[in-house]
């Protein structure tokens, strides 16, 4: 079996995978301080990736991260790579990782880090709905609702939920609400229609704010409110989305069954995400 050598691109060029290099002092390295996007590529072409990028500097902004890179060369340097990669037929997962660069004296940083790499995405079985469990952490500190770097906490929420048999975990905020799972955004669907759990500490979603818009086009009232972990039990229809997965229903919660979303229903909207632009 061949391995999968990609080539990726870190601080201007081009590199096989082999031979890229960041500095041993890098601050993502030592400190999770990085920002990073995960963007799905679909016949060569990023979706969405205006959106990604338009996070992604918002973040930049309020850590003090720096990021220059602008739409027109993201778009260049994702092409080429999907190229070289020879991914421009595939479906593939685009990440684009930013970090202050290395440390110096007194944390001073002398200059950023940028890396892009691409590799093939294998989406999970579509007709598969997810099953969750309550994760016994709370989601809450000042970079939770940024795509940072710093994801142990993420990571390990995912590892115990893999462990006990589940495909993700859910998080609680710092007010005990549901905030999001550690890989995607949550939604409530019921008689009146979308709802969004109003956290603090959640990452805005891109699929899910798509999904907002969506809905609010189809005449579907979409709500914002805190939502409980009780309230996840009363009867709902939930999903899991973001913008590699699009939308899974959830048909279990822990030992809890739950009512799936109506196929129709789910079709109308997977269409909808998957033609928006």
């Amino acid at each position: 079996m061949q391995l999968f050598m990609p080539d990726v691109y870190v601080n201007d060029q081009f590199y096989s995978i082999r031979d890229a290099k960041i500095h041993a002092l890098d601050a993502g390295l030592l400190f999770g301080a990085g920002l990073f996007e995960t963007i799905l590529a679909i016949g060569g072409s990023p979706r969405l990736l205006s959106r990604h990028l338009e996070r992604l500097r918002t973040s930049s902004r309020a850590l003090g991260i720096p990021f220059s890179l602008t739409d027109e060369k993201a778009e260049s340097i994702i092409g080429e790579l999907l190229e070289r990669n020879r991914l421009t037929d595939k479906e593939a997962r685009v990440k684009i990782v930013a970090t202050p660069g290395d440390t110096g004296i007194h944390y001073s940083h002398r200059a950023e880090t940028l890396i892009v790499t691409a590799e093939p995405y294998l989406r999970p079985p579509l007709e598969i709905p997810w099953k969750l469990t309550l994760l016994n952490a709370v989601n809450a500190s000042g970079i939770t609702a940024h795509k940072s770097t710093s994801y142990l906490a993420y990571r390990s929420g995912l590892h115990s939920a893999r462990v006990e048999g589940f495909d993700d975990g859910i998080l609680l905020d710092r007010y005990g609400h549901v905030s999001e799972t550690t890989v995607a955004s949550l939604l409530l669907f019921n008689e009146d229609g979308m709802i969004v759990p109003a956290s603090p500490d959640a990452l805005p979603g891109i699929t899910a704010g798509i999904l907002q818009e969506i809905c609010t086009d189809l005449g579907i009232a979409v709500q914002r409110v805190p939502v409980s972990a009780d309230d996840l039990l009363a009867g709902a229809n939930i999903c899991v989305c973001n913008a590699l997965l699009g939308l899974f229903p959830v048909n279990r919660i822990d030992q809890t069954d739950i009512p799936a979303l109506p196929a129709d229903q789910l079709q109308v909207l997977r269409t909808a995400w998957t033609d928006f632009s």
